[in-house]
């Protein structure tokens, strides 16, 4: 298999996600979300202007302006999620358009560096036994006047790291073993971020030194992909922008209940089980032998309900319930694992 930035980062930001795209390979039901569209268009249109630039032809900004809004209305469509409803998809049009302004200001004429290739594919080894194989694309590689390789990559995101972060940022890095392999006389390699919100360019250096290293630990974490068994879900504020939303125990039964297709079990939703529960638990201040009851019948309701929807979540109209495995035993025994029911309002 080869592997790539985006398919090892996948699986330290949540194996059950991995799975489903890379061993299940199931295409995402959330096809995109406004920002890897917005991010999609911005690198079009900027491959655009590169590839011109290769034929010796330089784009006006109007014509690259008029491309962009091409691009956003040829591929455009009413399923791509917007998370963030404050914004609306003209806002990220219309932030679109101001990246691609400032950077063409910004570098107009082009002539800082001589472009190689954009969307250049590299395939690399990271062994010399040619069991760990690695692939990617760099936005644009080109070569500076004093005869170093840089290698650009545009980032439309909110966020503006710290050059501690660029420093140690594995991305670029595994692009620059890419170029070492595919360029015999790539000996010095600059690492370049292009912040379109910021309109910043930042730099970074990685020694051969600093590359073996990271050959090292990418092959340690695919050593880990390839014996791992169990692939358990990570909740964390990216599933908000995750494409298996849908399908993940965490969050398929609130689209159950928004598409109107919930399961009834005992006569109950799911839905009506966490909100009963829920009443019960926050009302009784004092239990007694009813509630007492009643409480651990929905207990084995709620616990059944979710074994057989394979969730770990469960919605109510306020709050939701999460099922969750707690260890148990003292330290000279052998811990075992208790499911326990979590309200969160």
């Amino acid at each position: 298999m080869q592997y790539s930035y985006s398919c090892l980062s996948t699986f330290k930001q949540c194996p059950f996600k991995y799975k489903l795209k890379y061993i299940d390979k199931i295409d995402p039901i959330i096809k995109d979300t406004i920002e890897t569209f917005l991010g999609t268009i911005v690198h079009q249109t900027l491959e655009q202007l590169y590839q011109n630039l290769l034929t010796g032809c330089i784009t006006s900004l109007d014509d690259l302006l008029i491309f962009f809004y091409h691009k956003w209305y040829e591929n455009w469509n009413d399923e791509i999620l917007i998370v963030k409803k404050k914004y609306s998809m003209e806002c990220y049009q219309s932030r679109g358009k101001q990246f691609i302004t400032d950077y063409y200001h910004q570098y107009m004429p082009f002539n800082k560096t001589k472009t190689i290739s954009v969307e250049d594919r590299i395939i690399f080894y990271l062994d010399a036994e040619k069991n760990y194989q690695m692939q990617g694309y760099i936005d644009r590689l080109d070569e500076s006047k004093s005869g170093n390789y840089e290698i650009h990559d545009y980032k439309t995101g909110s966020r503006l790291p710290s050059q501690n972060q660029l420093d140690t940022d594995r991305q670029l890095a595994i692009y620059a073993l890419g170029v070492k392999h595919k360029y015999s006389d790539a000996k010095d390699i600059e690492l370049v971020w292009h912040f379109l919100k910021f309109n910043k360019e930042l730099r970074s250096k990685r020694s051969d030194q600093q590359l073996s290293t990271l050959s090292s630990q990418l092959i340690s974490s695919i050593d880990t992909i390839e014996n791992t068994k169990e692939y358990p879900r990570n909740p964390s504020i990216l599933c908000h922008w995750c494409g298996y939303k849908p399908i993940c125990p965490q969050y398929s039964h609130l689209y159950q209940i928004r598409e109107h297709r919930e399961n009834r079990y005992h006569k109950r939703t799911g839905k009506q089980l966490v909100d009963r529960y829920v009443m019960i638990k926050k009302q009784t201040n004092q239990q007694n032998l009813d509630s007492y009851l009643e409480l651990e019948q929905l207990k084995k309701d709620i616990f059944d309900y979710a074994k057989r929807e394979q969730l770990d979540v469960i919605y109510g109209t306020h709050s939701k319930i999460r099922i969750v495995k707690k260890k148990q035993g003292s330290p000279e025994d052998k811990e075992t694992q208790k499911e326990v029911l979590l309200i969160d309002d």
